[in-house]
């Protein structure tokens, strides 16, 4: 298996990813307990298994990411690389990346989320991501799922301390705790969100010199502006030369060093991130 992007895995490749996932749990719960005592937490206090503690949780990673600033390597002379946890390793991180001390605490945050909603809807199991449609973003990855809704963990974390990173604005405490709220509705069967399973964000497809990015067609008229708020922090986008909007919810983007599936990911946590509900 390697280092084998999940989106290209076998069925039994992406089997024995989730068996290695689930088995990575416990070691990076336990370096998020000792880093926050070696920060003067108090990691019994800070994560006593309720959904609030997910708030001030975060806060303090957030605080931490922005120590910790982006690591000056590219990740193929990056030493460290090897040792992530799997899902890092599988999930095609990009330059300039966070530093390995940034995913374990991702890393470690994700564990801990999982406890948390899976208290809260103890009918989700973890299984290998599926969909009827092959390109859907968690093809293979390892999810949390109900019959309602499936949710790769570390995405939403990732995706804020990369921004972080980059200097630009991370989720706060309070709006991480408003997702793993919506998420727990969502496998619940409740919300918009569990419609997810139902129709994917973006479709993207590869054409010669750019990428045509399709949204679901009822963002545009349910959400007026959102897709210019999306097109305009995508133009600020490190690669991305350019954005043009052809239709309601139809997009080119011209970015050379991307690939199809960095920017179908992109687009749908953003607005994973941003679709009000």
């Amino acid at each position: 298996m390697g280092n084998q992007p999940y989106e290209l895995m076998t069925a039994r490749q992406a089997a024995d990813a989730l068996d290695l996932y689930l088995a990575e749990r416990a070691p990076a719960l336990r370096r998020l307990r000792t880093a926050l005592a070696g920060q003067g937490g108090d990691p019994d206090k800070m994560l006593d298994g309720s959904v609030y503690s997910v708030s001030p949780l975060w806060s303090w990673i957030n605080a931490r990411v922005g120590q910790l600033g982006l690591d000056p390597r590219p990740l193929t002379a990056d030493p460290s690389w090897s040792s992530w946890p799997s899902w890092a390793r599988h999930g095609r991180l990009v330059d300039p990346h966070p530093p390995a001390a940034t995913i374990a605490l991702v890393d470690g945050f994700a564990t801990y989320l999982g406890q948390v909603l899976l208290a809260a809807a103890p009918q989700a199991a973890w299984q290998v991501g599926e969909h009827i449609m092959a390109d859907h973003p968690l093809l293979n990855y390892p999810v949390l799922a109900s019959d309602h809704h499936q949710i790769f963990l570390p995405a939403l974390p990732l995706y804020s301390v990369y921004q972080s990173a980059h200097g630009r604005d991370p989720m706060s405490g309070p709006e991480m705790l408003t997702h793993t709220r919506r998420t727990i509705n969502a496998l619940h069967g409740d919300g918009t969100e569990a419609a997810a399973l139902e129709e994917t964000l973006v479709t993207v497809v590869a054409e010669l010199d750019c990428f045509d990015v399709g949204l679901r067609e009822d963002i545009p008229a349910a959400h007026p502006g959102l897709v210019e708020h999306l097109i305009a922090e995508l133009c600020d986008r490190d690669g991305v030369a350019s954005v043009h909007r052809y239709g309601p919810a139809a997009l080119v983007v011209n970015v050379a060093d991307w690939d199809e599936l960095r920017v179908k990911m992109w687009c749908t946590l953003w607005l994973q991130r941003h679709l009000p509900r």
